[in-house]
């Protein structure tokens, strides 16, 4: 059976990113599966194949950046279509499509493919395209919004199944298609790269971690503001994104920028912190992500605050893993007890560590995502 997996930013274990679509398609490789994935690269005239693990890999030359206007991300997308569109009929045999979102376009293009190729998909939604653009005011034509909802709904109708990756995202798709066959599997820990480690001196202050994209989903200055109350508090951001340089100028002096890592840099980085920061602005839609930078965090055992509310802030209350701060001044009263009691800090990084072993590994959510589609 061959499977066509389209993740327009499909990233290998070496570069850093999700790597949700790596764990999905190397777990279907071992199952007998052939997995070709199409994706993109930041070079509009080459197209290249690599090889990993058995898994084909096309990269489509598409430009594409955070920095983008609304319209020009959208030509954008619609060039990805188009190239992978005729990528797809250069393929022979293939048997299923598996389409990852975001954006919502590479939906419109399992549909298609499935029209006029006769070929079913399987949709994944990882982020709510259009509720999240239209929510944070990228999207403001009333006429626009309808047809883009319109859309999300022939996409969800025509999929054979939906994978979401939240229960609130689960909520708000079974309203839309009610009878469709649809699993939540949030994003994994993946408990080998990531691991509790701690290579603090005993000097070191108090250190907390935000790490990924810095785009103005994020609204990072929320925890610049915190920093700035609490400057015996060291402060890390590592990533990148078209809100870095501005982040970079306003910063307070116990703010440190550092760039994006792969991984397994990524921990051993880790090691020197002892929170790690979970940051969205206040958008309905924004709390029904699911993001990596939790499920790394948890994994490599580290107390977790959070400014969103949802799912996330529901699951660190319930398992004593963190706490949620939608303030710099509750953060203030929430953070001291942490401060104050090595032990207490210990405990729920402990706790941090063991929800991801025995909810989010990643070999225990891939086996149940299989065991869903087959």
């Amino acid at each position: 059976m061959k499977i066509i997996y389209l993740h327009q930013y499909f990233k290998l274990p070496t570069e850093s990113g999700s790597h949700r679509s790596w764990y999905i398609a190397n777990e279907m490789q071992k199952k007998g599966l052939r997995v070709e994935i199409l994706s993109m690269h930041n070079k509009p005239s080459k197209y290249e194949r690599k090889i990993s693990e058995k898994i084909k890999i096309h990269y489509l030359g598409v430009r594409y950046n955070q920095k983008m206007s609304v319209w020009r991300r959208i030509l954008s997308f619609t060039e990805f279509m188009l190239k992978a569109t005729k990528k797809s009929f250069q393929m022979q045999e293939i048997s299923l499509i598996y389409a990852t979102s975001t954006p919502l376009s590479v939906g419109l293009l399992a549909l298609f493919l499935k029209k006029i190729k006769k070929t079913p998909y399987i949709f994944e939604i990882r982020d709510l395209w259009p509720l999240v653009p239209i929510e944070m005011g990228y999207v403001k034509n009333k006429t626009f919004q309808k047809f883009l909802f319109w859309l999300e709904k022939k996409i969800y109708e025509h999929a054979e199944k939906i994978v979401v990756l939240s229960p609130t995202m689960q909520e708000y798709v079974q309203k839309i298609v009610p009878e469709k066959p649809i699993l939540h599997v949030p994003n994994m820990s993946d408990c080998e790269v990531f691991f509790p480690q701690n290579k603090k001196k005993e000097n070191d202050p108090f250190r907390i971690v935000y790490f990924g994209s810095m785009g103005k989903a994020n609204a990072l200055e929320r925890l610049l503001q915190v920093a700035e109350k609490h400057p015996e508090i060291e402060f890390w951001f590592i990533g990148e994104g078209s809100e870095k340089k501005k982040l970079q100028k306003i910063a307070p002096q116990n703010v440190y920028f550092f760039a994006g890592k792969p991984k397994h840099e990524l921990n051993e980085m880790l090691a020197y912190v002892d929170a790690f920061y979970v940051s969205f602005a206040e958008y309905k839609s924004l709390e029904t992500c699911s993001p990596n930078k939790f499920f790394d965090g948890i994994a490599a055992g580290k107390l977790c605050i959070t400014n969103t509310k949802g799912w996330i802030k529901k699951l660190v209350e319930q398992y004593e893993c963190g706490f949620y701060a939608g303030s710099a001044r509750e953060f203030g009263e929430k953070i001291q007890p942490f401060l104050q009691n090595k032990n207490l800090l210990q405990t729920f990084q402990a706790n941090a560590r063991k929800l991801a072993e025995t909810q989010f590994d990643k070999n225990l959510l891939c086996q149940k995502l299989i065991d869903f589609l087959f």
